[in-house]
């Protein structure tokens, strides 16, 4: 089991999210376990999307996939950040 940490700017969360939510299916038939959606106090346009999947395997499918470029496209012009976690805490 693996996490996927990723931080986005986006345009519009409502948009967003139905476009996200619109994958979820597929992401659980693609390994992912469960998905939370952080938005910080301190930047209201800043997602962080921390979610668990079976293996970075099945987590990097979904990087690569179809469906994830649509959400990207959603994000402002600042890069979108994604990283790796292990599934315990150091």
């Amino acid at each position: 089991m693996i996490y996927l940490l990723i931080k986005q700017t986006i345009k519009d969360y409502v948009v967003w999210k139905n476009s996200y939510d619109q994958f979820l299916e597929y992401r659980r038939i693609g390994g992912e376990l469960s998905c939370e959606i952080y938005q910080p106090i301190s930047n209201r346009d800043e997602h962080i999307i921390l979610s668990r999947w079976k293996s970075e395997e099945s987590a990097l499918e979904f990087l690569e996939s179809q469906s994830f470029e649509m959400i990207k496209e959603l994000e402002e012009e600042e890069p979108i950040s994604i990283e790796f976690l292990p599934q315990k805490a150091v």
